[in-house]
């Protein structure tokens, strides 16, 4: 059964550099809202603890994975409108497959991230669909407890302002992460990795 919006005051302020960088604030900032009145006073929140109905005009844009091994994340869920910017459903495949090949190992270890320690990432990012249309893209990425209590937790995505910037001839296949412009590790409450680690996050090799 899904919790009801809880009276006290929610605090996003552990957020506010991501929400500072969106191009949708509005629309983080429900997420947000509706992810943290989920985890009240939880480490993480359960899938089942999500208000469906609060996130309602959110969940065609939401995904869930789950990070089965090193270089395995596979999608448990897929929103509607992220499978039709991709032109198919990837629920089932891995994710990883579908990124630029030099940011696999970076996304890869940044998804550890937010599954293991936890924390959340906020990035900024280019896709190239098989349309042809190369776009400006953010993800929010945070830890939601599948039912185990405890880590490793499925990471759920928020994927926002999908910003055409230019057209190219259609292709096989879309592809995720081509070119990636900013982000940000954010501490939930347990910490961040140290400086060395968040400069190399943000290095595409």
């Amino acid at each position: 059964m899904q919790n009801p919006i809880p009276d006290r005051k929610i605090d996003l302020s552990a957020y506010g550099t991501a929400i500072a960088m969106s191009d949708a604030p509005d629309r983080l900032i429900a997420f947000l809202m509706a992810y943290e009145a989920a985890r009240g006073n939880k480490t993480v929140p359960r899938r089942s603890d999500l208000n469906l109905r609060q996130m309602a005009s959110l969940l065609p844009d939401l995904t869930i994975m789950e990070r089965i091994a090193p270089g395995n994340v596979v999608y448990r869920l897929m929103g509607t409108s992220v499978a039709h910017r991709l032109g198919t459903d990837l629920t089932g495949h891995n994710f990883i497959e579908y990124l630029d090949a030099t940011e696999r190992l970076r996304i890869d270890e940044c998804i550890a991230l937010v599954a293991d320690r936890p924390c959340g990432t906020f990035s900024v990012y280019e896709n190239t669909y098989a349309s042809g249309a190369h776009v400006r893209a953010e993800t929010i990425t945070l830890p939601l407890d599948s039912g185990s209590g405890c880590a490793p937790y499925l990471v759920l995505g928020l994927h926002s302002a999908q910003a055409i910037m230019s057209y190219d001839v259609a292709q096989q296949g879309s592809v995720i992460g081509t070119c990636w412009r900013d982000g940000v590790v954010l501490d939930l409450g347990f910490g961040v990795p140290e400086q060395s680690v968040l400069d190399r996050l943000k290095t595409t090799p």
